[in-house]
């Protein structure tokens, strides 16, 4: 509680508790932060008030005792990612650390020295039983979920009960978007690339010890949810320790041993408005309040209360928008949209966070790098707008969006506006961006795609992309349910022969393909042959003895009729020797391999990137000595055009290597590019990402199943579905 004892200012030895919390605060920031330009959210009121748990004006009185004690400072500043509008910031003084010298911190002997902001940050006022109860139940059951009201102070709870955890604590927030990709990614942000299959998911989470957390679990789309609930429950069921947090009800499937946390008792709520106010008037808005922490957190001095059994959705409504600017009303109503946090610099309305940030309407992420509208505030504000209002806004979204598209995670949010307003354009940029946004954003479009054709049954455009996406995301029973409300025959083709092949449905796919191929022109023939044979001659894994069936291979490319257009003809032309080059390397044929490859320098020259990488195959291939291999890679290297051509042609050695037993292809390993390094995701992306899962898989016992089963998994996204299968064989031999 603070006791200002009426604001009086007291010798050196006498500050408050209060006091001293702030000050050990601020002392844990550099002194160069005073004269900065730029200053951290943290050392500005609403840090402070985040900080020490209280309502901004709670923390008049203890400022200003420490002000004129001369132990901190106040000056006006810029506050980083805050908004346009400079304002208030505060910084310790030399008196101050003076202070703090002659008076260490008792209740920190003998612990880990954390950062003072560590300490003081989950600090909370009142909920000593439920800190003891989370324990208990987790104890008792080894997972739990935290429920409770918008608002009520789930997040701030949790993140209390995890400083006093003796393991690490792996925590996760869950947005609208969100998939298990994008909880695992939260969890094992710095351990390497995350596997996308999700047994291979478990298992890489599973190597890491600790508490693992999901917040605003509530929030999770009904697209995600099976995925997610084998995520969490395999590493529960492996002895993990999983707490989920989110606003009842929650998704029926996380029926889990349950804290309901409610709202503050009268005598811990009025503790949150500091001892500014007169002890009657704190419990009278404390009582009116309900004791609901973010209520209070809104409340300013003079705000009008709710009537006696009127809700907090009835307070906030009549108070979140009194006195706002017209200005920062319409970044509140741009922001309700968010569909997930994102950073401040980049949203609607930046030059308005500073005076939202000051009535206490925004939620921050950790590091105050992302922003969002605090969730009750948004949950009752989109009720308030009309579908007139919503057009408004999605329109002003779509433009500002695409002036920032170039980043993935915003070209979905493009999308996700366009497709709010039914505009036709966004086929245009489908066309153009798929592979890039499936990169990355593949849970999101996802997300985006299935709520647009649940609103819009009858649309086959919106059916056609959404099974694209599961293709990518490997979700058979999802593009069934796309391609039967796709009827247009070159789409219906492409769906279908996805998923013979995901499914290493043989006769399917040769069977479509044989029906695309009367359908359409003989340019498109001629791709979808070469496609085919490609991928027959690439399904298999580097060290596997026995070859693809050449015959079958061959039957394609005699099928193929050259196109008319010359750039065309030619490219096709390149691509049919190098799968032939490919076969006579196989069939250990050395005279027709450099015939093939002296053919394709004739056409070119002699240090073309292309002549050069099939003669490195073909010197790997027919035993040249380790000096010329190593000689030809290194000038291989340095013509390929680009960082993918490169890591495929590093490959190639480590590839080798490996063969040789030769300990040097982990260290070339260790320097090629990771599988997520590309900004697209095309077949030959999904062979280099299988390709590298596998050699990891040699290469790295302790990660070998994860490896192997994300190395089948990308195997399969190639269509090589042999190599899938073998990659599988040999990780049931390591398990």
């Amino acid at each position: 509680m603070f006791d200002e004892g009426g604001g009086r200012a007291f010798p050196v030895a006498m500050l408050s508790r209060s006091q001293e919390k702030l000050l050990r605060y601020l002392g844990g920031f550099p002194d160069a932060l005073a004269e900065a330009w730029d200053v951290p959210r943290e050392v500005s009121l609403p840090g402070l008030s985040d900080a020490m748990g209280v309502v901004r004006s709670g923390l008049n009185q203890p400022l200003n005792v420490l002000l004129d004690q001369k132990y901190i400072t106040v000056r006006v500043a810029h506050v980083i990612g805050g908004g346009a509008r400079r304002r208030q910031v505060y910084h310790i003084t030399e008196e101050g650390r003076a202070w703090l010298h002659e008076h260490p911190d008792a209740t920190m002997e003998g612990r880990p020295s954390l950062p003072v902001e560590e300490r003081v940050r989950h600090a909370i006022i009142g909920r000593t039983q439920e800190l003891e109860d989370l324990t208990n139940l987790v104890k008792e059951h080894g997972h739990a979920l935290l429920g409770g009201l918008s608002g009520v102070g789930k997040t701030t709870l949790l993140r209390a009960w995890s400083t006093n955890q003796s393991d690490a604590v792996r925590w996760a927030t869950v947005d609208e978007l969100s998939d298990a990709e994008a909880i695992a990614g939260q969890w094992m942000a710095a351990s390497g690339p995350l596997p996308r299959d999700l047994d291979a998911m478990v298992e890489h989470v599973h190597a890491a010890e600790g508490v693992l957390i999901v917040d605003d679990i509530h929030r999770l789309s009904e697209r995600h949810q099976d995925a997610v609930v084998h995520l969490l429950g395999s590493l529960r069921d492996r002895g993990h320790q999983v707490v989920l947090a989110g606003r009842l009800p929650v998704p029926a499937p996380f029926d889990w041993p349950l804290l309901r946390l409610g709202t503050l008792p009268t005598k811990d709520a009025i503790q949150l408005l500091g001892d500014h106010l007169e002890d009657e008037e704190r419990r009278d808005v404390a009582k009116a309040l309900d004791g609901h922490p973010m209520a209070l957190n809104l409340y300013r001095e003079g705000d009008p209360l709710p009537e006696a059994g009127a809700d907090i959705q009835a307070f906030v409504e009549q108070t979140m928008l009194m006195d706002l600017s017209e200005d920062a009303r319409d970044a509140l109503d741009d922001m309700v949209l968010f569909p997930r946090p994102l950073p401040s610099a980049d949203t609607l309305g930046f030059e308005c966070l500073s005076e939202l940030d000051e009535r206490a309407l925004l939620r921050w992420s950790t590091g105050n790098t992302e922003v969002e509208v605090q969730h009750l505030i948004r949950n009752v504000r989109r009720t308030m707008l009309d579908e007139e209002r919503l057009g408004v806004l999605h329109r002003r979204a779509v433009k500002h969006w695409s002036e920032r598209s170039g980043n993935p995670a915003f070209a979905v949010l493009h999308l996700y506006h366009q497709l709010a307003l039914e505009d036709e354009s966004i086929e245009k940029t489908l066309e153009e961006r798929f592979e890039e946004l499936m990169v990355d954003q593949s849970g999101a479009m996802a997300v985006i795609f299935d709520r647009a054709t649940q609103q819009r049954s009858e649309d086959e455009d919106l059916h056609y992309w959404a099974g694209r996406i599961a293709l990518h995301r490997q979700e058979p029973s999802r593009v069934r349910a796309h391609l039967k409300a796709v009827e247009h025959d070159g789409r219906r083709h492409e769906l279908a022969h996805g998923l013979a092949v995901l499914e290493g449905d043989a006769e399917a796919a040769e069977r479509i393909l044989n029906e695309q191929l009367d359908h359409g022109s003989a340019e498109e023939g001629a791709r979808w042959l070469l496609k085919a044979a490609v991928a027959l001659l690439e399904d298999r894994l580097f060290d596997q003895a026995e070859p693809p069936n050449m015959a079958d291979v061959q039957r394609l490319l005699h099928r193929i009729q050259l196109p008319d257009r010359l750039e065309v003809r030619s490219s096709i032309t390149v691509s049919m020797s190098l799968v032939q080059h490919t076969m006579a390397l196989l069939e250990q044929d050395q005279d027709r391999a450099e015939a093939l490859v002296d053919g394709l320098e004739s056409l070119s020259h002699a240090d073309d990137p292309i002549v050069l990488h099939a003669r490195l195959k073909a010197m790997v291939a027919f035993g040249a000595t380790s000096e010329a291999i190593n000689k030809a890679y290194e000038r291989t290297l340095a013509a390929q055009p680009t960082a993918f051509h490169r890591a495929v042609v590093g490959l190639t050695l480590v590839e080798h290597l490996v063969r040789q037993g030769d300990s040097e292809g982990q260290s070339v390993f260790g320097g090629l590019p990771l599988p997520d390094a590309w900004n697209e995701m095309g077949t030959p992306h999904h062979r280099y990402a299988a390709r590298w899962w596998y050699l990891k898989g040699h290469l790295d016992p302790s990660s070998s199943a994860s490896a192997l089963r994300e190395a089948s998994r990308w195997f399969r996204q190639a269509g090589c579905t042999n190599a899938s299968k073998a990659a599988t064989r040999r990780l049931h031999r390591v398990l």
